[in-house]
């Protein structure tokens, strides 16, 4: 069955708010990569999408991003919004898909109505999202949350392309992290809109509090938020989300980095075609010069086909 057809069988439920189809039709995006911004194309000609609030949450493997997002969506349940969750998960090295070990954790929040959580492999993508992230977020908005959450894989300081994404980007933080901020320095810390300091219950959290303050004074980034929460007593979670709440429409209209968003979409689409086409593509008697000029007639072509359609 071709996805034109796929499609069209998805859509009456799709505008309902069926659950079960906007999880085919990110997965219909997923399957047909080469025909993603045609599919979105569709979907926005049939469907006006929500200005969603998109928010992103980073950080490093066991600082509690999990914890932190399961916490700061029940005041959004609670509030009435309805939550769309993206879990970038690591990739089975043998399926290749998620291994939602992110979804057992929020097990609680699958009992809400309003909150929805899907869990997507990064599938080998650098930069702690994956490939799809831009038009699963449009699926999404289409769908019509008021919210969206993406908490990315947790890999260190080169996992910044949630910045292009998100309108706000949250780095969590851990006070038994040590000096671990100053892994961040290069990369991840620059990114952040507002910073978390999850587990404040830890003996060293105000020291590590004021760390991290004099650092951002040091870099004359005042203007960001620093706030201390605690997952296990459920703490300074309201700040964060008043503060979150406060700024929605500030950084949803920010147009700052609505070109730094197409190239990196543009990107991602181009690598992605030039892994598929490499993954049927035979080496054997191949030499380095005639795979490259194969690859580049390859994208040429693909290029060209994008253009007549649009």
């Amino acid at each position: 069955m071709q996805w034109a057809e796929k499609y069209e069988q998805l859509l009456p439920k799709f505008k309902a708010h069926n659950n079960t189809a906007l999880a085919k039709m990110i997965s219909l995006l997923e399957d047909n990569y080469s025909q993603t911004w045609e599919i979105i194309s569709r979907l926005h000609s049939d469907i006006q999408p929500k200005n969603s609030y998109v928010i992103g949450v980073t950080g490093s493997p066991g600082v509690g991003k999990s914890s932190f997002i399961s916490r700061l969506v029940s005041f959004y349940s609670n509030k009435g919004q309805n939550i769309g969750i993206i879990l970038i998960d690591p990739s089975s090295p043998f399926s290749g898909g998620a291994f939602l070990g992110d979804r057992v954790r929020m097990f609680d929040l699958t009992n809400a109505s309003n909150v929805y959580i899907r869990s997507i492999a990064s599938r080998g993508a650098m930069g702690g999202v994956c490939n799809s992230i831009y038009d699963i977020i449009d699926v999404m908005k289409a769908f019509g949350f008021d919210t969206i959450i993406i908490e990315t894989v947790g890999t260190g300081q080169s996992e910044i392309d949630i910045f292009y994404a998100c309108d706000t980007t949250l780095l969590i933080l851990s006070p038994d992290s040590g000096d671990e901020i100053q892994i961040y320095k290069a990369g991840i810390m620059e990114i952040a809109d507002c910073y978390i300091v999850n587990k404040i219950d830890l003996p060293n959290s105000k020291r590590f509090l004021m760390y991290l303050e004099n650092y951002l004074d040091s870099r004359n980034e005042d203007h960001k938020k620093v706030f201390g929460v605690s997952s296990i007593e459920n703490k300074g979670f309201e700040k964060v989300y008043e503060w979150l709440e406060s700024n929605r429409e500030y950084f949803q209209n920010l147009n700052l980095k609505e070109n730094l968003r197409k190239k990196s979409r543009v990107k991602n689409y181009l690598f992605h075609l030039i892994e598929n086409y490499l993954e049927g593509y035979s080496l054997e008697n191949q030499d380095a010069d005639s795979l490259k000029k194969d690859v580049i007639a390859f994208i040429c072509e693909e290029e060209g086909n994008d253009g007549a359609k649009n």
